[in-house]
């Protein structure tokens, strides 16, 4: 009830004072109650589930919302359209990813990182090894962009699952490790230009660090640091279009990196700060976050123009079981044919945009979705749910988590990339524990 009365005190504010819709308003409640709840939970809870409902509203709902208000011809349908089928299809969404709490989660999860902490003070060498794999993978897709997932990307990850490691093992050099973790992570985010990665893992480092040091995190502290991070967002977004300009060509190969000229426009936005605070900017920052656009293209599609797919994103959740070299033609992540199909939006070779999976929940199934939209949210909470059952007995496995959970962050992609995110990472994972057994390292 004491984060319900906010956000309802916020709906009537804005409804009567500020010319929002009732469906405008409410989207702005909802978005938060889905903040104050990740608030009051970070620190306190593992709050992956939160922190993911969270940003969805940010994306679907508040965005949107803002969108109606400052530029509404930059939306493709209308406000009562759009959110006539989104409020209802984000209210089941969340009501499938939270379930039914049962008031003492709080404590065990508490009891999760205590587990861990003790198990990789007996597993000291664990990290390390992680740690290798994940710089040989590291190395593998800055090298060859291109290549497979099993040999590049999900190696690769295994360098940041290495820091939990590092950061819970309480190891001497554990800072020197997660130094090194950190300067690959910049380093790759200058080569590639795409800062996703650098935000993605700076959101699960809060969300699996927090937990073990909960005394120190007050609700004020918790606050200012989501202000610090909207900065940097501002910040982040301020360089990106002119640092991209000038390192990318027009193909995905055709990039390179240039730490001088990041450098340099860091600086100069520091030295200039209105070039980041002013409205202009902070509009244009939030409206890249806006998944409305791409949503309320398909809603403007279909059925008028395109018939819905009558199931057809259910396909996706078999995509990831089938190799590639078994089936040439498997559909690729991205979004591409999503979004070639059921909108009218131009796409670029540097362009990567998606419907979400609950704009897929619409284009499949029509006000259906909604439903769809609850069971997205309960898939995403049963993987949750597993994973925290097995950590009891492999203490260990609560630090990979992230790992699988990290292509489930945002609404920014389709179910074919988070399914297959969170189930090809899932097999990855079994099958290391397998083989570092076999060759007698603990995981």
């Amino acid at each position: 009830m004491k984060r319900v009365l906010p956000a309802f005190l916020l709906f009537m504010g804005i409804y009567q004072g500020a010319g929002f819709t009732v469906y405008e308003a409410l989207a702005v409640a909802l978005s938060a109650y889905a903040f104050q709840q990740c608030i009051s939970r970070l620190g306190r809870t593992i709050a992956l589930m939160e922190c993911i409902s969270f940003v969805a509203a940010v994306e679907l709902l508040l965005v949107p919302a803002i969108t109606y208000r400052v530029f509404p011809a930059s939306m493709p349908v209308e406000s009562t359209t759009y959110f006539a089928f989104m409020l209802p299809a984000y209210s089941a969404f969340y009501a499938g990813i939270h379930g039914f709490s049962t008031g003492k989660t709080a404590d065990s999860h508490r009891r999760y990182f205590q587990a861990v902490a003790t198990y990789l003070r007996q597993n000291q060498t664990s990290g390390t090894v992680l740690l290798f794999i994940g710089l040989a993978g590291f190395t593998v897709r800055t090298v060859v962009p291109d290549a497979p997932t099993l040999v590049g990307l999900l190696p690769a990850n295994c360098l940041f699952v290495s820091a939990f490691y590092a950061w819970y093992s309480q190891r001497t050099y554990r800072l020197i490790h997660i130094g090194l973790v950190v300067v690959a992570l910049l380093a790759y985010t200058v080569w590639s230009g795409m800062f996703g990665d650098l935000f993605l893992w700076g959101i699960l480092a809060v969300v699996f660090v927090s937990p073990g040091i909960p005394d120190l995190l007050t609700t004020r502290l918790k606050s200012v640091s989501v202000m610090v991070a909207f900065l940097l967002l501002l910040l982040i977004q301020s360089i990106k279009g002119e640092y991209r300009y000038n390192t990318w060509g027009q193909q995905r190969t055709e990039r390179r990196g240039d730490a001088r000229l990041m450098v340099e426009l860091l600086t100069d936005r520091l030295a200039n700060p209105a070039k980041v605070l002013n409205a202009d900017h902070a509009f244009l920052s939030i409206v890249r976050f806006n998944q409305g656009i791409m949503v309320g293209s398909a809603m403007a599609k279909v059925p008028l123009h395109e018939s819905y797919a009558q199931g057809d994103v259910l396909m996706s959740l078999l995509y990831p079981f089938i190799p590639r070299f078994l089936w040439p033609g498997k559909p690729q992540t991205g979004g591409y044919e999503n979004i070639r199909r059921f909108t009218t939006l131009s796409q670029s070779e540097n362009t990567s945009i998606n419907l979400s999976p609950l704009g897929e929940g619409y284009v499949n199934f029509g006000f259906g979705g909604v439903l769809f939209a609850w069971f997205y949210g309960f898939l995403l909470r049963s993987g949750f749910q597993y994973g925290l059952s097995l950590a009891g007995r492999i203490p260990s496995v609560i630090l990979w988590l992230p790992m699988l959970y990290i292509g489930c962050l945002t609404m920014e992609t389709d179910l074919l990339s988070t399914w297959g995110s969170l189930a090809n990472s899932a097999v990855f994972v079994a099958l290391l524990f397998w083989a570092a057994k076999r060759f007698g390292v603990q995981l």
